[in-house]
């Protein structure tokens, strides 16, 4: 299975599953030994920056990793908290949008799908990196996996102008997953390209069809950040 492979049918239920034990579980782990919230995908999955004592906490497939050699089956919020260590609440400081705080409802999680999820962020995580050689150092941010929305992005200095691009699992804008260009100031995105309230999206169906999808990811992502960088200042 790989990120270009037609999305599964579980990926919706799954994403959601996974976000909720991201915002209440996995992130504060992290700021409760950090103040930090940012996730990394791993290649197989979704964790936590190494710890300093080299352990992470993250999800690999429909298993809860708390070590190298120490993995759950997820179940519920209330018992993946307790395996973590950490008091569970409906407010875990990791933002505002987030999904409905149920710690006893069971968390479907589909590992085919968890997988393909793990596979689309390690795709986004090759793209992104590839921005750090078209800019100046410090120009583009570190890669992010932010819980509250499950995205993998960066954020992009293009002239002053600061410019989020990352890859999205879906979410309640748009069910499927999709790359994005978001100017922070969009108040004059009035270029055919900006299709999105935020600025431009390039769906996984059109990424799919597209006769090189890698050229067409990279192309649409240079083509945003061109366009910011032609504005009028």
């Amino acid at each position: 299975m790989t990120a270009l492979t037609p999305p599964p049918a579980d990926l919706v239920a799954t994403r959601e599953a996974l976000r909720s034990l991201a915002c209440y579980v996995i992130a504060p782990a992290r700021k409760a030994r950090t103040g930090r919230i940012g996730l990394r995908p791993t290649g197989d999955g979704i964790a936590t920056p190494p710890f300093d004592d080299g352990t992470r906490i993250g999800v690999r497939g429909d298993r809860l990793v708390v070590a190298a050699d120490d993995e759950v089956p997820i179940t519920t919020l209330r018992a993946g908290a307790a395996r973590v260590g950490i008091d569970l609440s409906d407010d875990p400081g990791v933002g505002h949008d987030l999904p409905p705080f149920a710690p006893d409802r069971p968390l479907t999680v589909d590992a085919d799908a968890s997988r393909w999820l793990a596979a689309w962020y390690a795709y986004g995580a090759g793209h992104l990196e590839r921005l750090h050689g078209r800019f100046p150092d410090g120009a583009v941010s570190e890669a992010q996996l932010w819980p509250e929305h499950f995205d993998l992005a960066v954020i992009v200095d293009v002239g002053g102008d600061a410019v989020n691009v990352g890859f999205s699992p879906g979410d309640g804008w748009l069910a499927e997953p999709y790359v994005y260009v978001g100017p922070h100031d969009t108040s004059d995105l009035t270029d055919v390209f900006w299709n999105a309230p935020f600025g431009s999206v390039l769906t996984h169906a059109a990424l799919r069809a597209a006769a090189d999808p890698d050229g067409a990811c990279a192309g649409f992502i240079d083509d945003g950040l061109r366009l910011v960088a032609a504005r009028p200042r």
